[in-house]
């Protein structure tokens, strides 16, 4: 059992179910989010995982075109607290320091690890790596 850092929230009513998707995700994964997470705490904001994990129905109900989340490589995490600035600065920060872990994004061709949008179910980062 991997013990998750207290600065690394789950989406309220989801807790349980989030904190055992997040024992089975890529371990880079694992350790990209603790230090994500890490990052959020020390300035001053809360760092919520509001999805992880996912099956092809659900993939397909939320229209996602990639299978990031049911192979574990994808992390969703809640930004609408975040102040616009913050959100620059974060996607900056961890795009030049890890986007070379960043999954192909089908709608560039190019890796990207921090993809910040709304797909319908509210502004969110869509962290995702590539695989292997």
């Amino acid at each position: 059992m991997i013990l998750v850092p207290s600065y690394v929230h789950f989406k309220e009513g989801k807790e349980k179910e989030l904190y055992q998707e997040f024992q089975q995700i890529q371990p880079k994964l694992q350790c990209l989010i603790e230090e994500m997470a890490f990052y959020v705490h020390n300035k001053g904001h809360k760092f919520i995982i509001t999805d992880l994990l996912s099956d092809a129905f659900e993939d397909a109900r939320l229209g996602r075109v990639s299978t990031s989340h049911s192979e574990g490589r994808a992390v969703d995490i809640r930004t609408r607290d975040f102040p616009r600035e913050f959100i620059k600065e974060f996607e900056r920060y961890f795009e030049n320091k890890y986007g070379h872990m960043g999954a192909v994004s089908k709608k560039t061709g190019k890796p990207n690890l921090v993809y910040w949008h709304d797909n319908g179910h509210g502004e969110h980062f869509h962290v995702q790596i590539k695989r292997g």
